[in-house]
Formats: structure tokens, sequence, C-alpha cells
């Protein structure tokens, strides 16, 4: 068995896997350190900017005054700052507050777990809000499918109660919005839902677990070798591009925070 049983999977190791197997097996089986690499300006620029966006909407959710750090972070960021004050996450409903919120669940021999921008609970409900500030947002129908919208919402229906007095949630009363400077998307989840997800999620980490660390090829396209930093190491053109990944694995033992009791 390549994956070691108690493996932690989140959205961020699953996707890896469907883009590249390669890329799985060297991040996640052989540990390899993800290669530094010169990058534009341009792109480093763009990365902090979501980084900043990211830790503002994290201390505003703590409930600490950044409007002038904001307006400190240049244009673009301040001009997301705007649309967040002008189109805030409508969470009347949910009073309590946990940026940067993790949570893993056991699934089968291994583990499933989350990390969310912020988790926002109410009386008898939850909302997850991701923060998007790149590329538009595609369409709900396209979100949908996603697989980050099919493990957020499942590992909370799974795994919320920690978060809820040791309550469990209904599946109906959980939703995730995508907010973004020009839009938003709110999704609603349902049991069929979670059950349509739990038999997707099984069916992709059982095949994950079961293939061997040799039959762990590159991907057929070298479309993913464009913002790969692995690229060279399996023959493939060196990265033109860069595209930040957030080491959503190592946030559950730095950054994670949970509720209080």
């Amino acid at each position: 068995m390549a994956v070691p049983e108690g493996f932690l999977f989140t959205q961020t190791a699953l996707r890896t896997y469907q883009e590249c197997p390669y890329r799985f097996r060297l991040r996640y089986l052989e540990q390899v350190p993800w290669p530094a690499f010169p990058v534009s300006p341009e792109a480093e620029a763009a990365f902090e900017r979501g980084r900043r966006f990211h830790e503002l909407a994290r201390q505003r959710f703590l409930g600490l005054e950044v409007g002038e750090q904001a307006a400190a972070g240049g244009e673009e960021v301040a001009r997301w700052w705007a649309a967040l004050e002008v189109s805030p996450p409508a969470l009347e409903r949910y009073p309590h507050r946990f940026p940067e919120a993790g949570l893993s669940i056991p699934f089968g021999r291994h583990r499933l777990g989350a990390r969310y921008d912020l988790l926002a609970v109410g009386e008898n409900s939850a909302c997850i809000v991701d923060w998007k500030t790149g590329r538009p947002l595609p369409s709900a129908q396209i979100l949908a499918q996603d697989l980050q919208t099919r493990v957020y919402l499942f590992v909370l229906a799974e795994g919320g109660d920690v978060y809820h007095a040791g309550r469990p949630f209904s599946p109906e009363a959980l939703a995730i919005l995508y907010w973004h400077p020009q839009g938003q998307v709110h999704l609603p989840y349902s049991a069929l839902r979670q059950e349509e997800d739990r038999a997707y999620l099984e069916a992709l980490i059982r095949e994950v677990a079961s293939s061997r660390p040799e039959d762990m090829q590159p991907a057929a396209s070298e479309k993913p070798c464009i913002s790969c930093a692995y690229a060279p190491l399996c023959g493939r053109p060196t990265a033109s591009s860069f595209e930040w990944e957030e080491e959503e694995e190592a946030l559950f033992a730095e950054t994670e925070t949970w509720p209080t009791e």
C-alpha cells in the first residue's frame, strides 16, 4: 500500500493526484521538497496581493480594525477591500466566526480534512466562506461539482459537531459561499449531496490508496506542468509561470483554529 494508514487527504492532495499522479507521488509519498525557481515580478506581486487580502479578511472577522492596512496594501487590494465592505457575505444568521478553521474526520483507514478561510456558525446552521481574488468565479453548476466544494461541505456535515457544542448539523443547514470582488456564489447542501459526495470521495481515495508508486506516472498532457516546479524532474519543460499552492496540510499543525470550550 503506497499511501500510509492515517494519511490526511485534503482537497489539495486529491486535486494534485487528479492533475498529475506523479506530482502526488513526489509531494506526498516521497516528500520531495517543492523546488524553488525564479518567478516574474508580476507573479510574485499577484501572490502577495492575494495573501495580503486573505490576512486582512482573517483579521476583520477576528474583530480587528484593518481599514488603514487595506488602504496601504496597494490599489488592487484596496479595491478588493472596498468591494468586501460594500458587499460582504450575508452572515447575520451566524454570530460565531472562526477564521482559518480546521477540521478533519476519520475516513476509512485514512483521514479527510479541510481548512476553511472562514467558518460561520449559527444556532443550527453553518456557512463556509472562501475568499477568491484571482480569476472570475466559474458558474454555480461548475463550482457545485468542484472538489473543494465537495470535500469542504462533506467534512463539515460529518464532523462539524465540534464547532456546534457536540451537536451535528443537518446537511440542509449547511452551505458554502465563494466570495469574489466581482460577485458571490452561494451553494446549499443536502443529505442527497452528502451521500453522493461520500461515494465519490470513497472511490477517489480508494483509487489513490491502491495505486503503487511506480504506477503514479506524469500526466499525459503537459498542461499541469506549466505551473509545476517538479516539471524538470520528469523531463518536462521548465515551468514558465508560477501558481502558488497553499500547503493546506501544514496548516493543520501550524495555524489551525479550533473552537473554544
